[in-house]
């Protein structure tokens, strides 16, 4: 199973089934983006010796790459 995104709507599509939300889950505060990039349209981050970029396009979409 995978997530697929509809091309029409930018909507991310998946066949995977609903899961519930864990007590982890409830407990986590979301982050502001503003909060990550401090004002940069870049950061990179750092994941487990993995360099990650988060960008911010000028229609205020993120996009997370490797």
């Amino acid at each position: 199973m995978h997530g697929s995104y509809d091309d029409m709507s930018g909507v991310q599509v998946t066949d995977r089934p609903l899961q519930r939300v864990s007590a982890d889950q409830d407990r986590c505060s979301p982050i502001a983006s503003q909060d990550l990039l401090q004002g940069q349209r870049q950061v990179w981050i750092d994941h487990g010796g993995t360099l990650y970029c988060l960008k911010a396009t000028s229609n205020g979409r993120l996009y997370l790459t490797k």
